[in-house]
């Protein structure tokens, strides 16, 4: 018989494999958004207590002591990720309760774009010409999309969108430059910097038992595990490459909120979001 070939835990496979999983885990975000029925800020604070307990009990089965030092060591980057991985959560979750949830995954998949232009500038990993055309189809199918919100409603929530592929993909960009950093305290401390962020808006009555179980789901389990596979797969992958499996997101959350909810893209979504992955997929084959 001939021996089967053992999936390897380390190299660029397995960087884009832990970024595929992590973003279909986290497209039920929006759904888990939708259902609980209650205002962004309540929901994003209860996601940031959910995930404490959890993300400690990873942190201290994989640190230990060493907690002290690597905070040490990491402090000013290692805070301004979980920050930035804060803000980029409660933005996502803010955009999903104000606007069409395809407008929202489907600026999300122009992160690859984002990402290898923050990355440019600010690490020097080199950006072809064929990602400059594609990140100008991107800013353009982005356009679309959001012109058709001004006439429609939801233009806040496209640019709440934008803002969490903005931090997102700069947060690529940082865990890819360190890559010694510890991925378990950077998702441990966001959640932490999410409650900070909501607790004053956050109306802590409106929380009922269907907004509970989704919040419950979303931060003990989908946030950390899809944060997780994110963080950790820049360590093999580049920030470009990490980020081209968006689209993953930007297909399943459209079809869990049709499924569940048969919410129907505006026109504008279509014609703006097959030019942003068609940008996309564009670009990526550069990386090829």
């Amino acid at each position: 018989m001939r021996k089967i070939k053992q999936f390897s835990r380390s190299g660029r496979p397995f960087g884009l494999f832990l970024s595929a999983f992590g973003m279909f885990i986290v497209s039920t975000d929006s759904l888990f958004t939708r259902v609980a029925e209650i205002d962004g800020w309540t929901i994003a604070f209860f996601v940031g207590v959910f995930s404490v307990p959890s993300m400690s009990i990873i942190v201290w089965k994989t640190l230990g002591k060493k907690v002290v030092s690597e905070i040490n060591n990491y402090r000013w980057p290692l805070f301004i990720s979980a920050a930035l991985a804060a803000v980029g959560t409660t933005a996502f979750i803010q955009a999903v309760t104000r606007t069409a949830v395809a407008n929202v995954v489907t600026i999300v998949a122009g992160a690859p774009i984002f990402a290898g232009l923050i990355a440019k500038f600010a690490i020097g990993e080199n950006t072809s010409g064929r990602i400059w055309k594609a990140i100008s189809g991107t800013f353009f199918g982005i356009l679309i999309i959001v012109s058709g919100s001004l006439a429609t409603g939801g233009l806040d929530g496209d640019l709440m969108a934008l803002l969490a592929i903005l931090v997102f993909s700069t947060n690529l960009v940082i865990w890819r430059h360190f890559k010694e950093m510890s991925r378990t305290l950077v998702v441990l401390i966001a959640p932490i910097f999410i409650m900070l962020f909501t607790f004053i808006p956050a109306q802590f009555d409106a929380l009922d038992k269907r907004a509970l179980l989704c919040t419950l789901g979303m931060g003990l389990f989908v946030g950390p595990i899809a944060r997780l596979c994110m963080v950790s797969a820049t360590r093999h992958a580049s920030a470009a490459e990490v980020s081209m499996f968006t689209p993953v997101e930007t297909i399943f959350a459209s079809l869990w909120v049709w499924l569940w909810f048969d919410e129907v893209p505006e026109v504008t979504t279509f014609i703006g979001g097959f030019l942003v992955l068609a940008s996309v997929f564009y670009g990526i084959r550069s990386n090829k």
